[in-house]
């Protein structure tokens, strides 16, 4: 598909996107990777910005007009990473899965074109430019979340929405709504548990296999606490980090706890299991700019999930704590909490899921997304690194208020949720 480190072929483009055939004039390309993952040339950096320039057209009055995509794509440098992440999944989710589901309900990107390969790690995706007309919703949740301390919220804000910006509470409500569609589009759905879709995440777990993999993810965590504790008494000096002694309690219950049949026991067949995004949290979630107060006339809002590179098998109420933990304030989350599941656990129930009671959906958002993070805050907290020290103990006094808000003992934990 490249030429040289910044040009595309263009018939590359148009055999793989068929309705601009004979349209394109020319294109140009810019790497807008994150720091980490920005290359020495456009070609080796992993997201690219595509602007295409379209023929001139007679029936819009002889005006060229302009086209924008981004590239997602895995760099030569990435493959190994990619490969043994598994991070091809959001193509294969793309083609295999999304179009079982209604974009308009789902908030499914549109995609172009998209190949995934899991052994080699490569991927390519072709999708829509979300960046001209939508936002995360991350910069509504204020600046207590480490994703948000570098960033000039008001002016982002501000630009997005002139008249007025939707609440945090209307852009996790919405967002719920849309992800109760992904998550009834394939509750239990035993087709997901067959080999053409064992590339999906957990997907060998629930039937007992994969045991490898499992451990060797909750290893990590495991070998992490163990070392952070070591060090700690070694050197006799004070942890930086201020634990609350109820979540210090329920760390260590949870890491002594990691068990393959424990999580057998949770995830399998006759558990409540249906596809989930897998990184659930509201800076995957793009919200339209299109309507001057963000919100549209039958008062929701348009919005895209993106990134589903760990796309898989798990709990759907768990993906609701997960992002509820990563941004939501205590305060606003002592609000808005309960309705904001319970609109979920209705919209569920109106796409006839008839075998799911509230008390398993509420218990499943409190224990599911504590378990979901416990395995984060280890990782945070064991950095050797000054900005993760913050980040840990940022998600550690929200876990704090989470569980001593629900009354949640370290009993209630099993373990980490990889």
């Amino acid at each position: 598909m490249w030429i040289s480190d910044s040009v595309i072929d263009l018939y590359w483009l148009e055999e793989k996107i068929p309705h601009l055939k004979g349209r394109i004039a020319q294109c140009s390309v810019k790497d807008i990777s994150n720091a980490h993952r920005r290359g020495d040339v456009p070609k080796n950096g992993a997201t690219i910005l595509i602007e295409i320039t379209l023929k001139k057209d007679a029936n819009q009055g002889n005006i060229s007009t302009l086209k924008y995509l981004i590239l997602k794509q895995t760099p030569c440098s990435g493959l190994e990473m990619s490969a043994r992440l598994g991070l091809a999944r959001e193509a294969k989710f793309y083609n295999e899965l999304a179009p079982r589901l209604r974009s308009k309900e789902a908030c499914i990107p549109n995609i172009e074109y998209s190949f995934g390969d899991m052994k080699t790690g490569l991927k390519v995706i072709l999708m829509e430019d979300l960046s001209r007309r939508f936002v995360d919703s991350g910069v509504l949740f204020g600046n207590g979340n480490p994703n948000n301390w570098s960033r000039d919220l008001d002016s982002i804000i501000t630009e997005a929405y002139p008249s007025k910006a939707p609440s945090s509470f209307e852009a996790a409500n919405e967002t719920f709504l849309a992800i109760a569609n992904v998550h009834a589009a394939f509750w239990k759905d035993e087709a997901l548990l067959t080999e053409r879709f064992s590339w999906l995440r957990g997907a060998q777990w629930i039937e007992g296999k994969g045991r490898e993999s499992w451990e060797a993810s909750q290893n990590i965590i495991q070998s992490m606490w163990q070392k952070y504790i070591g060090s700690i008494e070694k050197s006799n000096e004070n942890d930086d980090m201020k634990w609350d002694p109820l979540v210090r309690a329920i760390v260590e219950n949870a890491i002594n706890g990691i068990s393959w049949e424990a999580q057998l026991e949770r995830l399998n067949r006759k558990s409540h299991f249906c596809l989930v995004h897998g990184d659930f949290w509201p800076g995957n979630i793009m919200l339209s700019t299109d309507r001057d107060d963000g919100i549209s006339t039958n008062n929701s809002l348009t919005l895209r999930i993106i990134d589903w590179e760990m796309v898989g098998i798990g709990s759907g109420p768990q993906e609701l704590g997960q992002y509820i933990l990563s941004n939501m304030e205590p305060e606003e989350r002592r609000k808005n909490e309960k309705q904001l599941i319970r609109n979920y656990y209705n919209r569920i129930v109106e796409l006839n899921v008839d075998d799911f009671r509230w008390e398993d959906c509420w218990n499943e958002y409190k224990i599911g997304g504590l378990e979901r993070w416990l395995w984060f805050l280890v990782y945070f907290c064991t950095q050797d690194n000054p900005v993760m020290q913050k980040w840990a103990q940022f998600f550690h006094n929200q876990i704090k208020e989470f569980v001593h808000d629900h009354g949640i003992r370290p009993e209630d934990v099993t373990q980490p949720r990889p």
